[in-house]
Parts: C-alpha cells; sequence; structure tokens
C-alpha cells in the first residue's frame, strides 16, 4: 500500500527535544525515579471521523430539534471507540501533515520512531457502522434496550440529547489521524520496558492518563505498531521485543510489554466496548496471506491483493452499473442455494467494456471488495513472452494462483490484448494461438471453482467470439463515460480529505467536464488542489473551475458528436492509428512558454510562421510556405517543446509520434502506418505535424536497409513533400543531421535545419522563472549564485532544478529561498555531460555550441 504524500491530523505534536526535556524531570512509570527514557515513537492513530444528523426526541422545552454530531470510528476495527469518542471535538479543524517529514518504518533497529497505522476497513462499512447499530437498537426493544442505548452512547460518544428513533443519516465521513507520543521507558534494574502515551508532556497526570488505552492497546500485543504500521516487518519487530526484555512466550499472548498480564490502572480507559458484527468480526491482526501454488513461477504476491480496501461505496456514481451488478453478480455470490433454486447459476465472469479511464478497473477492484474476495489483476504485459509456448503457460499459471486463493475476482485488464479478434486473422503465431486456447480452456474449468473472471476492454467487438460467447463471459456490463450525477459524485470522492472552502459549489464544474472520463476528474481534483495548496488557501470553487478550463477530456471519441467541442480531434475512415492518441487540438503553449532561444524563436518566426499566416503575400513573391523544419540539438534541450510551441504560435494542432508509433514487424505496416499518420495530419489540418527522434524512421541509408524500412523512407519522402499543400509543416527532431536520410535531408523535404543547443545564463534564467512562475519565491534571490552553477546544464534540467528545490520548500513550509536553489543545484549535475555521444557533438562542423559549454 502507498504512502500519501499527506495526512490529516487533529493537531501537532510538540517536538522531540520538547518531549525528551520535559519527560527528564518527571516519574511517570513503575519504575519512578529509576526510570530511563529509552526512545520515542510517534504514533499516528487512524480515525474515521463521521458526522451525522439527528432530530431530538420530545419533552425538551422547544419540541424536537434538528441537529449535526460527530462521532469518532476506529480505523483499526479494534474496538478502541469510547476511549477515540473523546477526541472527536478537536477533529472539527484538521490540519496538514507532509508525511515526508516522518521516517516511517525506518531509521531504527527496532519498532521505528514514527508509526503510520494503515486503516484495515473500506470507508464505505465504517460509513455504515452507526445506521446498522442504531437499527440493531430498533429491533431490541425489549427490556435490553436501554442497556444496548448506553453501550451507543459510551462507545460513540452520542450527544445526551441523541435519539435513535430521530436517527436521519451520516452526512459526512473522511479519514484522519490522532497523532501521539509513545514513550518506551527502561530501568536497568529490571528486564522489561514500560510504555507510556501522551500528547502534552507537560500535562497534568490525569490529562496524560487519558490518553493510556493508546499504550495499554500496544502492551497487550506487541506486534500490533508492525502489524498496523506502514511497511514495517511484524516478524523483525517481534524478534526485536523478545530479545529486549527476554519474553520467552508467544508475543500475542498475555505478557505484555508492561510487564505484567494486566495494564496498569493509569493505562486503562475502563470504558465499555460494542464487539462488532458482521465481516469485520473475527479480523486476524495481519493481512491474509497470499498463497502460492507449489510449481508456479509467476510470483503471486506481484499480481494477488488478498484484501482490497474499497467497495461500491468507494465508487463515485454509476448507480445503474453498480444497481446491475448487485444483481447480477454480488446477490448470486452472497445467497448462491436461492438463485441455485431458482435455476440461475453464479456468474463465471463479467465483461466490462467502455471508454478508458472511465473507471473498469476499479469498479473490478470495488467488486472484489464488496464481495469479499481477493483481488488477482493482470494486464496482457504480465503473460505474454517472446518464447515460443510461455504465454499459454503464463495464463495456466495465472489460473493456479487464482485457484489457490480463491475466492478471488480475476481481472484481466485490456483482454483484447490477449485475445484479440481473430476473424481473418492469418497473421497469428502459433505462440499467441496457443496462449487463446490456454485461455479459453480454463475459462471454461474455472466454472466449478470460486473464481469470477472480469474482463476489460474500450469495445466488445475487439475481443475473440470464442471468448465473449455465453458460458465464457455471461455478463456484459458497459462502464460509460460519467453522467452529471456520477461526476459530481467523483469530484466529492477526490476532495474528501482535502480542505475545501465553505462555499464550495461544484454545479459550474460538473457542467464543464461533460464527456470526461473519472481518470479526468481526478486529474482535475488534484490540480485545483495542487494551485490551492501554493495559495495556501482550501480548495474553492474558482481553483476547479480553473482546472476545468486548463484540462479537456481524455476520450473525445465517446463524446456525443452533437456536444463535441469545435477544434476536436477528426480520425480519418479506414485509419488504424488512433488520432487522439497522437493529436493535440490545442497545445497550450506558444513562444512565450520557451525560455530563451531569442534568436532561434526569431528565426522560427521569419521562416514558418510569417509565411504562413501571410501566403498571400509571400505568394505574390513566388515564395513558398515552408515544407519541412528540421530540429537537432543534444537531447533534453526542448525540441518537442519547441515544436509544440511553434503550433501554439501558429494557432494549429500539435500531431507528435514517435519512431514506436510507425514500426511493425510485419511486412509493409510501416509504411502504411506512415501514410495513416499523414491522413490523420491532413484531416486534422492546419497542424504542426513533429516526428520525434526521425532518425530512428529514416536513419542514413549508406548500409544495408531491408524492403521493410526501404518502404517506410519512400513512403514518408512522398509524403513530406505533399504536406505544406494541405497545411501541413512536417517538423523532425534527432540529435545528428547526418544520422537522417539524405533524401529526406535534400531541399524541398526539410528545408530549413536549426540547432536547438543547451541554453545559455539568459536562457536558464528564463527557464527557470517559467517552472517557478506559479510557486511561491522569496524576493531576495541571488539568481546569478545559481544560474552560473548549471553552465551545460539542458532544459530539462533547469525543470528538475526548479522541481527539486519547491520540494524542499514544501517540506520546509516555506517559500522557495536561496539555499533551496542552491541545494537543489548541488543535488541535480548536467544529464549532456554524460551523454555518450557528447565528444561527437562537440566536433561537427554543424554544432559548435556543445564545446563551449
Amino acid at each position: 500500500m502507498g504512502l500519501a504524500p499527506y495526512i490529516y491530523a487533529d493537531r501537532r505534536l510538540p517536538d522531540e527535544g520538547s518531549v525528551r526535556e520535559t519527560l527528564a524531570g518527571r516519574s511517570l512509570t513503575k519504575f519512578g525515579d529509576d526510570e530511563r527514557l529509552e526512545r520515542l515513537h510517534r504514533v499516528f492513530y487512524p480515525v474515521f471521523r463521521v458526522e451525522y444528523r439527528y432530530e431530538t426526541g420530545e419533552g425538551t422545552l422547544f419540541g424536537t430539534e434538528t441537529k449535526t454530531a460527530t462521532a469518532l470510528l476506529d480505523g483499526l476495527w479494534e474496538d478502541n471507540d469510547a476511549a477515540l469518542a473523546d477526541y472527536a471535538d478537536g477533529t472539527e479543524d484538521l490540519v496538514r501533515r507532509a508525511t515526508s517529514d516522518y521516517d516511517f518504518g525506518v531509521d531504527t533497529p527496532h519498532l521505528g520512531r514514527s508509526v503510520l497505522m494503515q486503516f484495515q476497513v473500506p470507508t464505505g462499512e465504517a460509513e455504515s457502522l452507526l445506521p446498522r447499530r442504531i437499527q440493531e437498537y430498533r429491533e431490541q426493544r425489549g427490556t435490553t434496550a436501554n442497556v444496548f442505548l448506553r453501550k451507543l452512547r459510551d462507545s460513540y460518544g452520542l450527544p445526551a440529547d441523541f435519539d435513535p428513533d430521530g436517527f436521519d443519516a451520516v452526512t459526512e465521513i473522511e479519514r484522519c489521524y490522532l497523532p501521539f507520543w509513545l514513550a518506551e521507558f527502561h530501568s536497568p534494574h529490571a528486564d522489561d520496558i514500560a510504555l507510556v502515551s501522551f500528547r502534552d508532556p507537560d500535562a497534568q497526570v490525569d490529562e496524560m492518563r487519558r490518553h493510556g488505552w493508546l499504550s495499554a492497546f500496544v502492551s497487550e500485543r506487541p506486534r500490533r505498531l508492525a502489524t498496523f504500521g506502514y511497511e514495517a516487518d511484524p516478524d523483525r519487530v517481534e524478534r526485536a521485543i523478545r530479545e529486549r526484555i527476554g519474553q520467552s512466550g508467544d508475543a500475542d499472548g498475555s505478557d505484555g510489554v508492561g510487564g505484567g498480564g494486566e495494564p496498569r490502572d493509569d493505562e486503562s480507559s475502563g470504558a465499555p466496548t460494542i464487539n462488532r458484527q458482521g465481516s469485520a468480526d473475527g479480523r486476524s491482526d495481519g493481512d491474509p496471506e497470499v498463497v502460492q501454488p507449489d510449481g508456479v513461477e509467476m510470483e503471486a504476491e506481484s499480481v494477488v491483493e488478498p484484501d482490497p480496501d474499497r467497495s461500491f461505496a468507494d465508487v463515485g456514481g454509476m448507480a445503474d452499473l453498480l444497481d446491475t451488478l448487485n444483481h447480477k453478480v454480488v446477490r448470486p455470490l452472497a445467497d448462491p442455494e436461492a438463485f441455485e433454486e431458482y435455476g440461475i447459476g453464479v456468474v463465471n465472469g463479467v465483461l466490462l467494456h467502455g471508454p478508458p479511464g472511465c473507471g473498469k478497473t476499479h469498479v473490478a477492484g470495488a467488486l472484489a471488495g464488496e464481495v469479499d474476495h481477493a483481488f488477482v489483476e493482470v494486464s496482457p504485459a504480465d503473460v505474454t513472452s517472446k518464447y515460443m509456448g510461455e504465454p499459454a503457460q503464463k495464463v495456466e499459471e495465472l489460473f493456479a494462483i487464482a485457484r489457490a486463493n480463491a475466492p478471488c475476482v480475476l481481472f484481466i485488464d485490456e483482454i483484447d490484448g490477449i485475445a484479440g479478434q481473430r476473424d481473418g486473422d492469418a497473421n497469428m503465431n502459433s505462440s499467441e494461438q496457443q496462449l487463446v486456447n490456454q485461455l479459453l480452456t480454463e475459462l471454461e474449468g474455472i466454472a466449478e471453482e470460486d473464481v469470477v473472471v472480469v474482463g476489460a476492454t474500450n469495445l466488445v467487438e475487439d475481443v475473440d467470439g470464442a471468448i465473449r460467447r455465453s458460458g465464457r463471459f455471461d455478463e456484459r456490463v458497459e462502464v460509460p463515460p460519467p453522467d452529471a450525477e456520477a461526476r459530481r459524485a467523483i469530484l466529492k470522492l477526490h476532495l474528501a480529505g482535502r480542505p475545501t472552502a465553505e462555499d464550495l459549489t461544484l454545479d459550474p464544474v460538473v457542467e464543464a467536464t461533460a464527456g470526461y472520463a473519472a481518470s479526468d476528474l481526478e486529474l482535475l481534483a488534484e490540480n485545483a488542489a495542487r494551485q490551492a495548496l501554493r495559495e495556501d488557501a482550501p480548495i474553492g470553487t474558482d481553483h476547479l473551475r480553473a482546472a476545468a478550463d486548463d484540462s479537456s477530456t481524455s476520450i473525445p471519441d465517446w463524446i456525443d458528436p452533437a456536444d463535441a467541442a469545435e477544434g476536436g480531434v477528426v480520425q480519418p475512415d479506414g485509419v488504424d492509428l488512433q488520432a487522439t492518441n497522437l493529436v493535440d487540438p490545442e497545445p497550450g503553449r506558444d513562444f512565450t512558454s520557451v525560455g530563451g532561444m531569442d534568436e532561434l524563436k526569431e528565426r522560427l518566426h521569419n521562416t514558418v510562421v510569417e509565411p504562413v499566416q501571410n501566403s498571400e503575400t509571400y505568394d505574390e513573391y513566388g515564395i513558398d510556405v515552408l515544407s519541412g523544419l528540421l530540429l537537432y540539438g543534444p537531447p533534453g534541450c526542448g525540441k518537442t517543446h519547441l515544436a509544440g510551441a511553434l503550433a501554439g504560435e501558429l494557432g494549429h494542432s500539435f500531431v507528435e509520434v514517435t519512431p514506436a508509433d510507425l514500426s511493425s514487424k510485419w511486412m509493409g505496416e510501416p509504411a502504411s502506418n506512415v501514410a495513416d499518420l499523414f491522413e490523420i495530419a491532413r484531416a486534422n489540418a492546419p497542424c504542426i505535424l513533429f516526428i520525434d527522434e526521425i532518425d530512428g524512421v529514416a536513419g542514413s541509408r549508406r548500409g544495408s536497409t531491408s524492403d521493410n524500412q526501404q518502404q517506410l523512407v519512400n513512403q514518408l519522402l512522398t509524403e513530406v513533400e505533399e504536406a505544406a499543400e494541405h497545411d501541413v509543416v512536417t517538423v523532425g527532431a534527432t540529435n545528428f543531421v547526418e544520422d537522417v536520410d539524405g533524401a529526406l535531408r535534400r531541399s524541398g523535404r526539410f528545408d530549413e535545419r536549426v540547432e536547438v543547443p543547451p541554453p545559455d545564463a539568459t536562457a536558464r534564467r528564463e527557464i527557470l522563472d517559467i517552472h517557478l512562475s506559479e510557486r511561491p519565491v522569496a524576493d531576495d534571490i541571488d539568481w546569478d549564485a545559481v544560474v552560473e552553477p548549471t553552465a551545460g546544464y539542458a532544459a530539462s534540467d533547469i525543470e528538475l532544478l526548479a522541481e527539486d528545490a519547491a520540494r524542499h520548500a514544501l517540506r520546509a513550509g516555506s517559500e522557495i529561498r536561496q539555499d533551496h536553489l542552491e541545494t537543489a543545484v548541488w543535488e541535480t549535475h548536467s544529464s549532456i555531460a554524460d551523454w555518450g555521444e557528447r565528444a561527437r557533438y562537440a566536433e561537427n562542423d554543424l554544432t559548435s555550441q556543445l564545446g563551449r559549454q
């Protein structure tokens, strides 16, 4: 499980130095004056902060009243709710803490100084806890009802005027942390240790005892810090504790760290609790283990998530989709006998289809969590191989892993990449045929196993017909772009846990993002959060609007053509290459976003921009529009960025390809791809067609050349000559001009050749300005001290330097200062200095810039 860049806590803890100084003059344990502070740990305890609405009961002075209240639920699901209830009031104003400020799980040979305990249940399950408990109370109604209500109040801190019959709903839930200091004391005259938990070291003893429940909780089972902690090793920690205290029994037994079987009075909360019922009951302290079948080479750990921490409650919107999955998959799995009685079997497989980025993977994982199954996830890369017969073997091993870890949901992403449509495909080799046949066999054989297979594809028809037929994938469920209600829910989901303005409204953003994928909305929320962070302000409607204005949908092909925006990407008929993967209709940059390079930009303006913008005047003087431009220079110096800026300067679309987009092992296909590429460029003209690493597509043919390569180059020569007539300017990029085929270099193909050298001092200063423009920077920076040591840096190195300085400033919680920039200079270096072709470039007759850096 990854560690988030920051967390939310109810307070900041005093620093370690202050804690040690204060504790030095106190006696807090049974060791008395003999106690010695061995080490300190910061422990972040996870809680769900739940706001709920209720109506007070009859009999109050002014009748009933609608109120809201807050409860804290134990994020570890360990029945510490009663002790946690005392902290509810302090969670109204949460503070953001950067996780990089703490050394979670590292830096010490034993427990680790900081422990971030992980949430053990999905948010949806925590959200339903209070309503379930209230419903249980309503169903009691007998003599035990009052006892049950008293336990409810004690466990969850329910207010005195709370009436279970007046409970309305949970209105908000968010994850946050309660930070504690956990002090480990030792005596030179005793073999055991004692733990004391607190928040304010200078508080009165009675106040410190209020937090003693945590030390009692840890003392009861020392493995808990490691079990629930971030990336800790429970076995290593248990061994370390045994070595320290000479413990001979099981660390999970009654002999605790405190030196006795029972917690001391000052470490016990004594509050009554209610044992949870249902799926959380019986949960072990450790995560479920992943089973590795015998004789299987594929690593089960790499594909199996034994306890997916999500459910349908974590899926934004998609009510119809979730209802379909509930009806067709969840209910039959939960009650198979009832469905079999009516002749309805459990679903063998589900095929999710829809545009990319709309949540197919997330929905599959949520399905696994909803039915309490393990989640096994693979992509084509996990099962394909260049070796004959190995793909089929990997498929067999994959299903062996699924059976060993059943019950599970086996999710095959991009299943068309494994078992694509075979109709009329004479090019499928025997290894690929074996893979598909093995997959068919496994799908049929899995019917009697406790394994649900979920496949994902963009288009159903791209999947082999045999795979799609009934009995392999019984259900096909569309995961469409989210509608307005779903977009609102997704935005709320990704804003949860982040500071938001009180007057935040999502309506304008929901309206502006019609046709967006779920992943687009996630990125939008993140970008809005970043902008708010720069301003040190809560996320407001303006931040979301600005993020929406700066973004676009990643799935324009799925937008209703009637709603398609002007300037959308055009996919020509009969073209296999996907235009949406290559065309950016609005590059979002122009020459003002290119730092320095004034002479170069002026040259491009005169040779490219002017003739295009004043074509009639140039025609009058018999001067043609430029048909091709060749940019050359060391890697990382901004050739791609400059080409995109040229497109923005002209107001053209930007079509970008690399050799990988055009190459193929099949005879004639590279040339066909080149023809498709220029067809896309013409359909989206006027445009800049940028071919990166053009020498990888059409390198010098002085040596031997295959027929495939020869066809590609000839097709490219033909297309470049005709491109200008269709408002297409072709721009190529290479490190060395002479590495490009001579026929392409001659006049009429690439009329202009422009060097893009490493930036000089002025350019480096301007590039820094660009990359620091939206970041808080101190006013007293000595820029010469930063710029001068970066001689020889590529433009990409300067960008990295700016990001590095920003990270240092973020950790310090300040503006970007002189010391942050100078530290970043020291931590970065010129990538060109390590470039293997540096000497060749410096000695080249066409390139003298590098030799002077």
